[in-house]
């Protein structure tokens, strides 16, 4: 089966990597769009995303402009450079039966959802600031560039947390999420219910703007001061409820800093006019940062 993509045209600066120069270490995950692989492209580590024939399926048309959809975001990720953002490497055509997979940058610890899991024990306060001022450094960055993520969530951001005074957190999986399956997007909801934002859910999404990550960015916000997943004890049919009727959202901590939670709080305000952009969300992060005293002068938050 030919993978039918235009490879000649409009390239910019997409690469096009050979299946042949891939080596498959060990599966991240799957999903429905899909496999994510650990492995190595000419001796490097990379994330390879083995891309489902499903998420082309449908009438010759209709494959034809879902092909035409991954080849465009494929080539605006190309040209995205931000070390908060996970570089995007190139794509691969040639796979098993002409299968598509995307190359991207590897990030040795995974998810923060996962970080979350495994080591909340060792993200003091200063080092959850630390993340979360990279993704707010790699949101103001994609927002500068008019990229809406609309599926920021602590599965989505991505870290490297080897050097112990110093873990780096990027934004992962822009872009191709559009992409996934078209099954998942029909209608034009995208994004996790959770981390969604009201207008995505309440009709009025003709006023849908990049304060969508905003919110979500204040649930990621909770993630970190919790170390827990938002709601995880309601069913889908009530977060939706909540979400609409505006009256869901996660409990705040007795314990929790009045500066992050006045920011968590303005970040999932039900009015997007109401949320900081993401500039203003890094210069309070900011502040916060410098009122931490430097390691040994206090007891460990």
């Amino acid at each position: 089966m030919s993978c039918g993509f235009p490879v000649s045209e409009g390239l910019g600066r997409l690469q096009i990597i050979k299946n042949n120069d891939l080596e498959e270490l060990q599966e991240l995950g799957s999903g429905t769009f899909g496999t994510v692989y650990h492995g190595k492209w000419r001796g490097t580590d990379v994330a390879i995303k083995r891309i489902n024939d499903r998420c082309f399926a449908g009438k010759p048309s209709e494959q034809e402009r879902l092909r035409d959809d991954f080849w465009n975001e494929a080539i605006k990720l190309a040209d995205l450079h931000h070390p908060n953002v996970v570089a995007f490497y190139g794509v691969v055509l040639d796979g098993p039966g002409g299968s598509v997979a995307t190359v991207t940058e590897y990030m040795v610890n995974g998810s923060l959802r996962n970080a979350l899991q495994k080591n909340e024990r060792s993200l003091d306060k200063r080092k959850r600031l630390m993340i979360v001022m990279d993704v707010a450094f790699g949101m103001e960055y994609l927002h500068g560039k008019n990229i809406v993520h609309f599926d920021l969530k602590s599965d989505n951001l991505l870290v490297n947390l080897r050097d112990p005074h110093r873990p780096i957190c990027k934004v992962g999986d822009l872009g191709l999420s559009k992409v996934k399956c078209h099954t998942l997007i029909s209608g034009g909801v995208r994004g996790t219910l959770p981390w969604m934002a009201p207008e995505l859910l309440n009709g009025s999404s003709s006023l849908v703007s990049e304060k969508v990550d905003v919110f979500s960015f204040g649930i990621v916000l909770w993630e970190l001061l919790t170390g827990e997943e938002p709601y995880a004890d309601l069913h889908y049919g009530a977060i939706i409820g909540g979400i609409v009727s505006n009256t869901l959202r996660p409990p705040v901590p007795e314990t929790c800093d009045p500066d992050w939670r006045s920011l968590m709080e303005r970040c999932w305000s039900s009015e997007p006019s109401d949320r900081p952009n993401f500039t203003e969300i890094a210069n309070e992060l900011r502040a916060m940062a410098a009122k931490i005293p430097p390691k040994g002068q206090s007891p460990s938050q």
